[in-house]
């Protein structure tokens, strides 16, 4: 498996638990255009061959969330109930290594992550792409609520026990990608997508040789499981300019959601991709690309005035 010559830069963030590592597309600017997030279980390099043309025209950080990629944020379990961790490692490093509001963007978990950063800090998103979020009926939150929800949800909920029975080990990255070629989400990936996935999301094993998965089944069920947290609110908070790209097919933003999204947000730009799955970046590159092009080109630009000052 050969990376793919000067298609990313490495990037790395230092935060307060460790660091925040990511992939870099385009231009080296001081500040990126757009920041994306990933889905759970990826990581950032698992969308190069999405990301990349942005690269042409755009400033594009990508970055692993703890728990995944390269990131050396530790993983914990015990009292990870809710995405406000991820929320606020995100926040960390736009405060510390940006000096503009950018689009942040984002798949899944990623999606949802970038809509509780802004509505935590409406001031560091210009605007939002948001592919396939994890945004669920209210109701669903609100039994998150009661006492031990995640930790119950992490043995019943059909997606969080199929994680934790993942395969983690690996003599090699080639027989991981043997392993994983049409079966399960990968099914709508290319070779070379499933390539980018193995190159980070496996690393070395301490004990033993071989390769083990860089974001565990145990941390992925944990993560599927931890609900705790309040999308709807953030939603109200937020004001930017928002592209939303969801799938026909098991999306997880689902009908009852998307009518509430929709009264809250009527100004928000929604589209739904017929045919396509929830591994939408893998599917229609195009159409997300497209909607994060979107997002940026919506975002409000700074006057004259202001650049001077």
């Amino acid at each position: 498996m050969n990376e793919p010559a000067d298609s990313f830069r490495r990037v790395s963030f230092e935060i307060r638990d460790g660091v925040m590592a990511g992939l870099a597309f385009g231009p080296e600017r001081a500040d990126p255009d757009i920041v994306f997030l990933h889905a759970t279980g990826m990581n950032a390099r698992s969308y190069r061959a999405m990301l990349a043309p942005l690269g042409e025209r755009y400033a594009v950080w990508a970055l692993d969330f703890r728990g995944h990629g390269l990131s050396t944020l530790p993983p914990r379990r015990w009292g990870y109930n809710s995405w406000r961790v991820h929320r606020d490692d995100v926040i960390q490093v736009l405060e510390r290594y940006v000096s503009k509001p950018v689009t942040l963007a984002g798949h899944s978990l990623g999606g949802a992550v970038s809509l509780l950063t802004a509505g935590r800090r409406p001031d560091l998103a210009a605007s939002l792409a948001l592919i396939d979020p994890v945004i669920l009926p209210a109701s669903y939150y609100a039994w998150m609520e009661l006492p031990f929800g995640p930790l119950i949800s992490r043995s019943t909920m059909p997606i969080a026990r199929n994680a934790a029975r993942r395969r983690a080990d690996f003599p090699d990255r080639e027989a991981a990608v043997a392993a994983f070629t049409g079966r399960g989400i990968f099914k709508a990936f290319t070779r070379e997508m499933i390539e980018d996935y193995v190159g980070d999301g496996l690393v070395a094993k301490k004990k033993g040789g071989g390769m083990t998965l860089a974001c565990t089944p145990a941390y992925e069920s944990a993560t599927f499981a931890a609900q705790r947290h309040d999308p709807w609110g953030a939603l109200r908070r937020v004001s930017c300019p928002l592209v939303v790209l969801r799938a026909e097919n098991r999306s997880t933003l689902p009908a009852a959601a998307l009518h509430k999204f929709e009264a809250l947000r009527p100004d928000a730009r929604i589209a739904t991709v017929e045919g396509a799955g929830h591994m939408l970046p893998m599917e229609r590159p195009d159409r997300v690309r497209s909607a994060i092009e979107t997002a940026v080109l919506m975002a409000p630009r700074p006057s004259r005035e202001t650049e001077e000052i």
